[in-house]
């Protein structure tokens, strides 16, 4: 199989990461002007989120099969078409756009890691691998750091409808720009690889190993966090702690930031301890206590403190999914990274899928406040970790 450069490999795939998110999460950045413009709960941003994640929990299935048929490079350039045609959607401004462009966006949202897995896997990256997919999916904090640095400004300044337009510009031209490899790095494409079938292949390939399973069984409880509390966020510090919508995303920059960080450190300590579940188990302790902190922000804390919390909370339950990733690669064959990553992924975004739509549930029919929503993300945590040290007694301990 023909090696591919690292340096254009991890550029390509974290600016596709990077965008593809920044679409995705371009709503929840203004969730109060939305839902100010059409007359519904903010917390409703939790099921548009839960409704995108539906289409990538599915496309995630072919992820693999797409990426080994059309080529990696391709199926990027298709996540990237597909997420702008779902902020274009959602810009029309109404419930049912809104709902049919969080499926469009899912469905090229969900490609993204299979694609990206398959591009990595041809790269010189078993030394270090924990840290180049560390480095990959710094892109979905990246795209939060965005989202929340610039979305807010554009709605306030134009309206939230070309918040989103503007988000799907910068998705078209990266498309072009990668187009350029796509001939020097498809080269391992097999137009007769099948497509449809691999949703069972993924699926049955993570169940029958068990280590594999539990490890799938901890990206749900991880990501449930992990949406919830970006998610909510802005929302959060808005109604119950009397921020305004500037600074309230900026502190949500902030989070995405840390998160980054959070990446690269959990990361580089994974190989520095050469187990990835060592360092998941790690991560998800630190995230408890951000949990924690998070829910006892009050209405008059200063903006430093309200940071501080958040960003512990972002820099452990948005630092692990490189992580993840790297484990999922590590031990599968190199012919079957896209297919095992796909597999594992339609379970990681089911929990994304419930854990905002139960949170926004619980707020607006339960009456659940926003700061105890985040206090029982502490709990789905600990049933997290729990997970992981389970698939480590089945042999996982890389």
């Amino acid at each position: 199989m023909e090696r591919l450069p690292i340096g254009p490999v991890l550029a390509v795939t974290t600016a596709t990461q990077s965008l593809t998110t920044l679409g995705s999460v371009a709503l929840a950045a203004v969730a109060p002007e939305v839902a100010l413009a059409l007359g519904v709960s903010p917390a409703l941003i939790g099921y548009q989120v839960g409704v995108l994640y539906v289409g990538a929990m599915l496309s995630a299935l072919v992820g693999g099969g797409l990426a080994r048929r059309l080529g990696a490079t391709r199926t990027s350039q298709l996540a990237l078409w597909l997420v702008c045609a779902g902020c274009l959607v959602s810009a029309l401004g109404t419930l049912p756009a809104l709902a049919a462009g969080a499926v469009v966006m899912g469905l090229g949202y969900g490609i993204t890691n299979p694609a990206a897995s398959q591009l990595l896997a041809r790269a010189p990256t078993r030394r270090n691998m924990n840290l180049i997919f560390s480095i990959k999916q710094c892109g979905v904090p990246i795209g939060g750091v965005l989202s929340g640095a610039i979305v807010p400004a554009l709605a306030l300044a134009f309206g939230w409808q070309a918040s989103l337009v503007g988000c799907a510009l910068l998705l078209i031209g990266l498309s072009l720009a990668i187009g350029r490899v796509r001939r020097d790095w498809d080269t391992d494409r097999d137009p007769a690889a099948p497509v449809m079938a691999a949703p069972l292949a993924s699926l049955a390939l993570v169940w029958r190993h068990g280590a594999l399973r539990w490890l799938s069984f901890a990206s749900f409880a991880y990501s449930a966090v992990q949406l919830s509390l970006t998610g909510f966020l802005v929302t959060y510090l808005v109604a119950e702690v009397q921020l305004s919508l500037l600074l309230a995303g900026t502190i949500l920059a902030l989070t995405h930031a840390a998160g980054a960080a959070g990446r690269l450190a959990w990361g580089w300590l994974a190989d520095r301890m050469r187990s990835g579940t060592a360092a998941l188990i790690a991560n998800g302790t630190v995230a408890v206590g951000g949990a924690v902190a998070t829910a006892a922000i009050m209405a008059g804390w200063p903006v430093w403190a309200i940071a501080a919390a958040t960003s512990i909370f972002g820099f452990s339950a948005i630092g692990w999914n490189g992580v993840y990733m790297a484990v999922i690669a590590r031990q599968s064959a190199p012919h079957e990274v896209g297919i095992a990553t796909g597999g594992s992924l339609s379970i990681t975004f089911a929990g994304v899928i419930v854990g905002p739509s139960a949170f926004a549930a619980l707020h607006d029919q339960a009456g659940l406040s926003y700061g105890a929503g985040y206090a029982l993300l502490a709990l789905v945590t600990a049933l997290g970790v729990a997970c992981i040290v389970r698939s480590r007694r089945l042999g996982s301990r890389k």
